[in-house]
């Protein structure tokens, strides 16, 4: 089989024949993710250098980032009365988000339902919003949620949805020697929850 037919149909590389500087364009020939914008090489042919990236602030179009809040100290999952509402706090695990989603929800609705509350309210729709609400109707509340923003444009919409219970959770010394336990618990619960 001819080069450019290795390359396009997807087969094997051959780095002596490609030589190391067409390497990676070859390699994305064979992925299919230049097809369209440069030809497979004839036989002995070098392939087109790859157009630079011109990169400037003022050729910025959208910035789709998500902030996510840190607080120094971990995540908030203490109580407060307002009145005779029991308000549980549930909310600033960083970028881990998703990973301790499980864990934070249990130990919030767990106070929660000390209370013995037949309707529970929970404010916006995230990860940890839609994990809390789970968990309060499978423990027989009536859940209400409260949100100024539909899913697709949660800040947990744009997480990547991966295993990082770790990730700039809180910093050592405003967390406090307690934090080490209670981060065990919220990771070994998401971590075993279906």
């Amino acid at each position: 089989m001819a080069q450019e037919e290795m390359i396009a149909a997807g087969g094997r590389l051959d780095v002596a024949t490609l030589g190391r500087r067409n390497l990676l364009q070859g390699a994305l020939l064979a992925g299919g993710l230049l097809s369209g914008c440069t030809q497979a090489p004839q036989t002995g042919e070098r392939l087109t250098a790859l157009a630079p990236i011109r990169a400037r602030t003022d050729r910025i179009f959208d910035i789709a980032v998500c902030l996510r809040p840190f607080r120094a100290t971990g995540p908030r999952l203490d109580t407060e009365r307002l009145g005779d509402t029991l308000v549980v706090h549930n909310y600033g695990p960083g970028g881990s988000g998703w990973s301790l989603s499980w864990g934070s929800s249990t130990i919030a609705i767990r106070k929660a339902m000390q209370a013995g509350p037949r309707d529970v309210a929970v404010i916006g729709c995230g990860v940890l919003g839609l994990t809390s609400a789970i968990l309060a109707q499978r423990a027989g509340a009536h859940v209400t949620i409260y949100a100024s923003e539909m899913l697709p444009q949660t800040r947990s919409a744009r997480a990547t949805g991966s295993w990082t219970p770790d990730s700039r959770i809180a910093l050592t010394q405003p967390a406090g020697p307690a934090f080490a336990s209670l981060w065990e618990e919220m990771a070994r619960a998401s971590f075993k929850a279906p």
